[in-house]
């Protein structure tokens, strides 16, 4: 079912192409766009599906098109001292050119409004953190060239934005300390899996991927952090198979729940991977960086690397999972960050933009390239890194 936005109304997609399973217990999948190649796309039952994937459209479409600047200045005319410093040590390493920290000092970016995450207070950060584009940010993109959707959200509830945007950038964390040290804090066995979600209505597609391939779930979770982070891999050794590796990731106060999120977010990916190769398609021809290089990493041998990991997981907190204890934990820990938010209306509704950014963590996901290693997350785990990861990116979409 294809519906198109005859009114041409601007704050709504172009066209949204609605495509049920032809098996009646597999996901729904639906396609957003709009004519200037802005989409989203989300899987799931019922109308999950297609809240999913405006969601997702929405969230491209801002971040892509519509995040402004406010002015261009120096780090130091907003930012306190210590804050300089995060965020020029931060630059020093993700700068496509040798460059010193007084220099970044000097240097006058673009900037944009955000709030702290510590006290909500004003200030102005580098525009070029939170914008998904270079257009309008002059040299900024020399100091800070790769730039991703980590910690982006959209929703209709602010709380559930903010606190989405937030776990959204901590499970990308997770995931890069998972790929750089091998290790995760256990592997859920398969009866275990099927345990857990044998009232989810997702087990029926789990056990149709099991039964095509491999599937292995990883708690990639930080034990000083509240919930589950799960990561789902899928492996398939047969030649003549389109989809060889796939992956899915969800954080969330439950651990079936997070496993069901993440064999969802799993399936979309497999769907767009399997038609892709289907129609011999040329992976030339897609302009997201990020879906290139994942394509280029469909290979069994991917999933085994992905997997091959140990386990660490000896203790893990009871703290609740809300924005405060998050917030809390990250203070205790000495990291910094900032909240851009936006509100906007739709069509006589309101939805929130949220972004968290922290240069105290890993700004983005590409750890082989202008990738600040050395910072306050790192830190904890820095001896465990292993340099050979460093010169592949994690394989994620």
């Amino acid at each position: 079912m294809k519906l198109i936005n005859a009114m041409h109304k601007p704050d709504l997609p172009g066209t949204l192409l609605f495509q049920p399973a032809c098996i009646l217990t597999l996901p729904n999948s639906v396609e957003v766009s709009d004519s200037l190649a802005v989409n989203g796309s989300g899987v799931g039952g019922g109308s999950n599906s297609i809240k999913t994937a405006l969601g997702e459209y929405f969230e491209r479409r801002h971040f892509y098109r519509e995040v402004i600047s406010v002015r261009r200045g120096r780090l130091s005319e907003s930012l306190i001292e210590r804050e300089v410093f995060s965020f020029a040590k931060a630059f020093g390493q993700t700068a496509s050119k040798k460059i010193s920290t007084a220099e970044i000092e000097r240097y006058e970016f673009a900037m944009s409004e955000v709030v702290r995450a510590s006290d909500f207070s004003k200030c102005l950060i580098p525009t070029a953190c939170i914008s998904l584009s270079s257009r309008n940010l002059g040299k900024d993109s020399l100091l800070y060239p790769l730039r991703d959707t980590c910690g982006c959200c959209f929703h209709w509830d602010p709380n559930v934005a903010f606190l989405g945007a937030l776990k959204e950038y901590l499970e990308r964390q997770f995931l890069i300390r998972l790929w750089l040290t091998k290790k995760c804090y256990s592997r859920i066995s398969v009866a275990q899996a099927e345990a857990l979600l044998i009232r989810n209505d997702v087990r029926h597609l789990y056990n149709v991927l099991a039964a095509s391939g491999e599937i292995t779930f990883l708690d990639i979770t930080d034990p000083r952090f509240p919930g589950f982070c799960i990561l789902v891999a899928f492996g398939q050794s047969k030649v003549k198979h389109h989809v060889k590796y796939c992956a899915g990731m969800a954080y969330a106060s439950d651990l079936s729940v997070a496993m069901g999120k993440s064999l969802l977010e799993l399936w979309q990916t497999f769907r767009f991977v399997d038609l892709f190769k289907a129609t011999d398609s040329e992976e030339k021809m897609l302009e997201d960086s990020y879906i290139r290089y994942f394509l280029s990493c469909n290979a069994y041998e991917t999933y085994q690397d992905i997997t091959d990991v140990s386990e660490c997981g000896a203790w893990r907190t009871s703290q609740n999972f809300t924005i405060s204890q998050f917030l809390s934990i990250l203070k205790r820990l000495g990291i910094s960050g900032y909240f851009y938010a936006k509100l906007e209306k739709f069509d006589g509704g309101d939805g929130v933009f949220v972004k968290y950014v922290s240069p105290d963590l890993f700004l983005h996901m590409n750890n082989s390239n202008n990738f600040n290693l050395i910072n306050k997350y790192s830190s904890a785990f820095k001896s465990s890194i292993l340099r050979s990861r460093l010169e592949k990116m994690v394989p994620f979409p």
